[in-house]
């Protein structure tokens, strides 16, 4: 049997593996495929495709996963086999981009007022070719020894109620379906289990998601067995995946094997729908 994890990050959002270098240790753990599923960026994927041409029936399915808010909770909606060539997509990723910038601007300058001294260009350093995020900033204040962990850096500093904490723009749930569906993609709820509300797993469902995130490496197997019969009950696609940033040897961020790459993988073989 053919397996795949849906649910990967390289280095154009907060991984830390280039999209090259992730279908190469992709094929290192026996997978048969990977989605790229970036934060709010497509950028990455061109190059997964072409590393994966090296390999003999090694599948790639292009992939986003989208920042959403509602009822003052994140939502992330991952969308699967868009077209990620397409310029409207392009263009609403672009201003989504635009904004992370904004976001990190006045991130640094809450933590210079308050005498923590890292720089944009820090920062920046950090990210490479990826979009900044909150991961790079927190990465910078352990490298200038603000903080011993990333957790230490979002607790003191940048999680929600922080000192440093500035709100992200986010797109509602409903146009994200809407922007995956209008690039020929198929909309998943990510890690439903990582939700704080019960009822907002119904509420995408009745927006109209065409999948569950029954399996992911945050799941207990009560939640993973609880998501299957809803995805069952109402014909919607079931995916799983590690949710991949960092390999477990690098234990400073990630000790937890299942966020391995191939921690969590479907059956190729279940997901035909996506891959027609």
């Amino acid at each position: 049997m053919r397996f795949i994890d849906m649910h990967v990050h390289s280095t154009f959002s907060d991984g830390v593996y280039s999209p090259g270098k992730l279908v190469d240790y992709a094929v290192e753990k026996g997978l048969s495929g990977i989605a790229i599923t970036d934060h709010d960026t497509v950028d990455g994927i061109e190059e997964a495709i072409k590393r994966a041409g090296i390999y003999k029936n090694f599948i790639v399915i292009p992939g986003v996963e989208l920042s959403t808010e509602y009822n003052n909770e994140e939502i992330h909606i991952l969308g699967y086999r868009i077209d990620y060539k397409m310029e409207y997509l392009l263009e609403i990723l672009q201003r989504l981009q635009d904004s992370r910038s904004d976001r990190a601007t006045k991130i640094i300058n809450k933590l210079k007022k308050i005498g923590v001294k890292i720089s944009y260009k820090d920062v920046t350093k950090i990210a490479g070719d990826g979009a900044i995020g909150r991961p790079h900033i927190a990465h910078s204040l352990v490298q200038k020894g603000y903080v011993q962990t990333i957790k230490e850096a979002f607790i003191r500093y940048l999680a929600k109620g922080a000192v440093a904490y500035v709100p992200k723009q986010k797109l509602t749930p409903i146009s994200a379906i809407n922007i995956i569906k209008k690039a020929g993609g198929f909309s998943v709820a990510a890690h439903p289990g990582l939700l704080k509300s019960e009822t907002t797993l119904d509420y995408l469902i009745d927006i109209g998601i065409d999948g569950i995130e029954v399996y992911h490496s945050k799941h207990t197997t009560e939640q993973s067995e609880r998501y299957l019969k809803l995805a069952e009950k109402h014909n919607l696609i079931i995916t799983g995946g590690s949710d991949f940033h960092y390999p477990p040897k690098n234990n400073r961020y990630n000790s937890n094997p299942d966020e391995d790459l191939g921690g969590i993988k479907i059956s190729l073989e279940s997901i035909k729908k996506l891959l027609k």
